[in-house]
């Protein structure tokens, strides 16, 4: 009787565990991804400043970058979360060809610049060019090869 006891004591903490596990995936992601993010190069805004937009500008060549990609998600997304993996690795390919910068919607104040570009769903790629014109927009997940191949069109 005892051994039954402790068993199912056992199997339930295992099942607890594991539900919990389950339901705290994405927490861990998150927290992998943003640690990442911390850790490269690319710069995670939060701000709706007028000075915001001059930043994607390259006009009169005093910046070192061609192109401006900026990336529109939200925290707990999971393509968000595939496309922060993507940036980071395109972010290192091209360096300072590329001005790339991400915005995440979950922070109320970025909402404006949204509006601005017209995004109304995450995650959004909209790449600039020197003029700080649109030239590329993409909605949903893009794969590093897609991404890759429309920067280099622009390039």
């Amino acid at each position: 009787m005892k051994n039954q006891k402790r068993n199912i004591i056992i199997v339930s903490i295992l099942v607890l565990l594991a539900f919990v596990g389950y339901f705290a995936k994405d927490k861990l992601s998150c927290f992998k991804i943003n640690y990442e993010l911390q850790h490269s190069d690319i710069e995670v805004l939060h701000s709706d400043s007028v000075l915001y937009f001059e930043q994607f500008k390259n006009t009169n060549g005093q910046h070192e970058f061609k192109l401006s990609m900026i990336e529109f998600g939200g925290q707990g997304c999971r393509p968000c979360m595939r496309m922060d993996t993507v940036l980071a690795e395109i972010s290192q390919f091209y360096g300072s060809d590329l001005n790339l910068k991400i915005i995440r919607l979950t922070d109320r104040e970025n909402r404006k610049i949204a509006k601005y570009f017209g995004v109304q769903m995450i995650p959004s790629q909209i790449i600039l060019n020197a003029e700080g014109e649109e030239v590329f927009r993409h909605t949903g997940f893009l794969s590093k090869e897609d991404l890759q191949l429309e920067i280099d069109k622009y390039l």
